[in-house]
């Protein structure tokens, strides 16, 4: 026979029965503080409107859900690019970019569902490696010849969000 307190908590909906803390707004404006661009922060995850219900764990989900668009935005437009290089070793540093970008979204993927299941170290693992991807194609372009990257101010804005992630992902993890 089932406990009269098992019994509550199975007919009572999984919503009713969660007490956790909401992030907040001060919460988030303190963690975009804590990050190298504290204007990025609020512009991008400070203005994301699943902020504001969001647990410490939702603020993690929200954060590599952000550089997953971006990643996949830039991966897009990476296409385009290409098509528009005519030397060859421009069309070799993009193509190394592209490379990246799809080991860097595999990485930000699994970081997501790693969170999702509130494996945290392995979300630190999975965005270092994205990140560095991403750092990979940003550094292809400073080889000689140096030239400037066609998505380099994409390739910063990941590395601002995966920050944020990291710095999310810290506020988690008992110290």
């Amino acid at each position: 026979m089932a406990s009269p307190v098992r019994f509550i908590s199975l007919a009572l909906p999984l919503g009713a029965i969660r007490f956790e803390n909401k992030a907040g707004v001060a919460l988030v404006q303190s963690l975009c503080n804590e990050s190298q661009d504290p204007d990025f922060c609020n512009r991008t995850l400070a203005t994301d409107p699943r902020v504001e219900a969001a647990t410490m764990d939702g603020l993690a989900l929200i954060s590599i859900s952000l550089t997953i668009d971006q990643v996949q935005t830039t991966s897009d437009s990476i296409a385009s690019i290409r098509g528009q290089v005519s030397d060859p070793i421009g069309k070799q540093r993009i193509g190394v970019c592209q490379a990246d970008y799809t080991d860097a979204l595999r990485q930000f993927q699994g970081a997501f569902s790693s969170s999702d299941g509130k494996a945290y170290w392995d979300v630190i693992d999975r965005v270092r490696d994205g990140t560095n991807k991403v750092i990979d194609c940003e550094n292809i372009y400073k080889r000689d010849p140096i030239r400037a990257s066609p998505i380099s101010v994409d390739n910063h804005n990941v590395i601002k969000l995966s920050e944020l992630t990291l710095i999310i992902v810290d506020q988690i993890l008992p110290h």
